[in-house]
């Protein structure tokens, strides 16, 4: 049997699986008709399809990623709960350890937004904006995260989209930061432009909190940061 890293852990799978039963085999409680599956490769990602059987190979990389539609609500820049601050910034600070090593990453004393320096554009992105291999990225925390998930990310203005890219706008929509006249005019400040990616009701799963370490166990900014990288890779349909 081949073993696979799935969400940053060793496991030991069939030759062949569904993306179901790699949801299984992770051993995390997921609803599997809630979750997509995403074979990990550095520049570019590949969702497996739901149901379809694939071979599997020793030593690749899987994530467990929320499924996403085009709608959800939060509320923004209020005042957080002090635990609610000590779990974004443990997040944001095991994440900037993976995946933003020696790039600058900001948060904010409120914990209200991050920006990540170097951001990797997936190959696609890299095509239509020649000579930019990484960018900052933005998220903005909900007052309610993690009950709540961020909605989109945001990403420069003047970055160009590649063929199979839309939903790319100078606002948020659906509930996401940039909807007001005031979130809008932070957003053009910053030259920021909101990519949609809602999350789909009861797909994000949170960890019930005895203590703040306990965010591990549920879905966290890992399962987010991979959903960007997923929907640059494979966006949605209008």
């Amino acid at each position: 049997m081949p073993t696979v890293i799935i969400n940053g852990k060793a496991v030991s799978v069939p030759s062949s699986a569904t993306p179901e039963e790699l949801v299984r085999a992770s051993g995390r409680q997921f609803n599997s008709d809630t979750r997509s599956v995403v074979k990990t490769k550095t520049g570019s990602n590949t969702r497996m399809k739901p149901g379809q059987r694939e071979m599997i190979r020793d030593g690749e990389q899987f994530k467990i990623v929320p499924d996403r539609v085009k709608a959800a609500n939060a509320t923004y820049f209020g005042n957080k709960e002090p635990w609610r601050k000590q779990v974004i910034t443990e997040q944001v600070f095991e994440v900037a350890k993976k995946f933003f090593k020696k790039s600058r990453v900001e948060l904010d004393d409120d914990c209200n937004w991050v920006v990540f320096e170097r951001f990797l554009l997936p190959d696609e992105w890299q095509r239509a904006n020649p000579g930019k291999t990484f960018v900052p990225m933005m998220l903005i925390f909900p007052d309610q995260y993690p009950d709540l998930p961020t909605n989109g990310f945001y990403l420069p203005a003047s970055l160009q989209l590649p063929p199979n890219a839309t939903h790319f706008f100078d606002r948020g929509y659906g509930g996401a930061f940039g909807q007001t006249a005031e979130e809008m005019e932070f957003m053009r400040q910053g030259q920021w432009k909101w990519f949609c990616t809602h999350i789909k009701p009861g797909a994000w799963s949170p960890a019930r909190l005895h203590e703040i370490s306990d965010w591990r166990h549920g879905d966290n900014l890992w399962d987010i940061i991979t959903l960007c990288v997923d929907v640059l890779t494979h966006p949605l349909d209008d």
